[in-house]
């Protein structure tokens, strides 16, 4: 019996030394950003990113104290100290590591992959002792993305533009808009001008052909071009060009979206006996079953007639050219020299139509091979109804029961979406749009600063996704801590976003409430089942 006290004593002796040590310094606050910076050096452009305060009783002596701290994923260590490797820290009572101390006590850490790692630190004395405990906080990398940029615009010559053969002999000015936003390093815009040939669109000739004309200027938005033309266009070279900036920095590595590339713009030398243009295009959208369009085309030409011999159509740039019939005047028709004329239509409507072209061939009647043809397109504006009542419906009705269990709201909400016509649901999002809570009284909310650890889904964001169609969205809801027995009201507004195969998105949004009820004291314990 006297053994098994003294073994008793002694595992209460050791535990007490065991604890005691433990609490030689104690980890008051480890503060660390949610995302960080793949980079570790990075760090420290974070404001706050990693704070570390920590506290040694006045009472207790050390030694050359050693923090170890270490970046973990999945239970494994990635890269940071160990008790052989870690710095020893000068005497304290109280102190804060800040970024820059903690990032230099990863040496051996570079650079981290997009993921959720832990951050842990613990101190040991020199007995290889652990005299705190340890503290392991989460946070996400995520791979900073590239600056989008949008590309060049072109300016002038504006597309389409007829020069007359005098003024193409003299200097050209090339303009164009720049980048946007301003990037902080220089940026070269490469200008390339390219003449077409027989047989080609613009398109075909700046992959086919080399350009004409090739400059770089830096960090302004024209260039002045000489000797555009040296001589008359002969077969197979066209009178037609086509024109492009492109976006480079330092590198010669494009800048900004479609390869740092500015949509092309064509322009042309003036024909010495025809020269009709595409002054205006309009279609309608649909009325009673049909689409009315509208041409005015104009004869540039100061002396010469153009008659118009057919007009022809595609819809959304696929499909066959349609000859345009019957034109209100009836063609062939002809324009008069330096004067134009409307030429109005209709179709039957297309329902998918969302871009409309329009070729129109002129002849000089006075030379039927002197052949020209213009090109313009009309973008459709009309209202799209595919979210109306008559073609969308989404029915939310009230969840039958929303939980209130540690500081999370869950519930279950059925969901019934009907499209006319039927169509294939890709994708279901909710976006938590509004979070309100209002406690019964300003005590009942401990202090917490930290705003991201409520009034979030439960993944941290304010979005939910689901794929494909759903019948019952399961949404947990993180909420702030309220003191025991306090009563509370949630407020909170989804939207939820509906996007089907054919690329169009519904959205609806639905608001609820919730009353979690405060401590109701009956007899001897409240309605939380605690005593009085």
């Amino acid at each position: 019996m006297k053994n098994l006290k003294l073994l008793l004593l002694l595992a209460c002796l050791f535990s007490t030394s065991a604890f005691s040590q433990i609490s030689q310094i104690k980890i008051v606050s480890f503060q660390v950003k949610n995302t960080l910076p793949s980079k570790i050096d990075e760090w420290n452009t974070v404001p706050a990113a990693l704070i570390l305060t920590v506290q040694k009783p006045p009472t207790v002596q050390l030694k050359e104290p050693k923090l170890v701290i270490q970046i973990r994923s999945n239970g494994a260590i990635i890269c940071g100290s160990n008790i052989s490797t870690a710095n020893t820290i000068g005497s304290f009572d109280v102190k804060t590591f800040t970024t820059n101390e903690l990032s230099g006590m990863l040496a051996n850490c570079s650079t981290l992959k997009e993921g959720n790692y832990q951050i842990c630190v613990q101190f040991f004395n020199l007995d290889r002792i652990a005299i705190s405990n340890e503290v392991c906080k989460e946070f996400r990398v995520e791979t900073a993305k590239a600056e989008d940029f949008a590309p060049p615009t072109l300016v002038t010559p504006e597309s389409g533009k007829t020069i007359s053969k005098k003024d193409i002999l003299k200097p050209i000015l090339f303009r164009w808009t720049p980048l946007v936003p301003k990037p902080k390093e220089p940026v070269t815009y490469r200008l390339k001008v390219w003449q077409l040939m027989q047989g080609q669109n613009g398109i075909q000739a700046m992959k086919a052909n080399a350009p004409l004309i090739t400059k770089d200027v830096q960090n302004i938005t024209q260039a002045m071009v000489s000797n555009l033309l040296t001589g008359p266009c002969k077969p197979p070279f066209l009178c037609e060009f086509i024109w492009q900036v492109q976006a480079l920095n330092r590198d010669e590595k494009p800048i900004g979206r479609n390869n740092g590339n500015s949509e092309p713009y064509t322009f042309k030398i003036l024909d010495d006996n025809i020269n009709t243009k595409i002054d205006s295009v309009d279609i309608s959208c649909c009325i009673n079953g049909k689409q009315n369009i509208y041409i005015k085309m104009a004869n540039l030409h100061l002396t010469n007639p153009a008659q118009i011999t057919s007009i022809k159509y595609r819809v959304n740039g696929i499909g066959p050219l349609t000859t345009l019939s019957p034109i209100v005047p009836a063609l062939p028709n002809t324009i008069a020299a330096n004067s134009s004329q409307v030429y109005t239509a209709s179709i039957n409507c297309v329902d998918s139509m969302k871009t409309i072209k329009f070729i129109v061939d002129a002849i000089w009647p006075t030379d039927p091979d002197n052949i020209n043809n213009e090109t313009a397109w009309d973008t459709l504006h009309c209202a799209c109804d595919a979210c109306d009542e008559k073609h969308f419906t989404l029915n939310a009705p009230t969840p039958s029961q929303v939980n209130f269990t540690s500081n999370i709201l869950s519930y279950s909400q059925p969901v019934t979406i009907t499209s006319v016509p039927v169509k294939t649901i890709k994708s279901i999002k909710a976006e938590l749009v509004y979070f309100e809570m209002v406690p019964e009284n300003d005590f009942c909310i401990p202090c917490n600063k930290d705003a991201a650890t409520y009034g979030h889904f439960t993944n941290g964001t304010n979005s939910l996704q689901w794929n494909g169609p759903q019948k019952t969205l399961n949404v947990d809801i993180s909420t702030p801590q309220l003191t025991p027995c306090c009563s509370a009201l949630f407020k909170w507004c989804i939207r939820y976003k509906i996007e089907f195969t054919d690329c169009t998105t519904c959205n609806k949004l639905v608001c609820y409430e919730k009353k979690k009820e405060g401590c109701t004291k009956v007899g001897g314990i409240d309605n939380q089942n605690n005593p009085k």
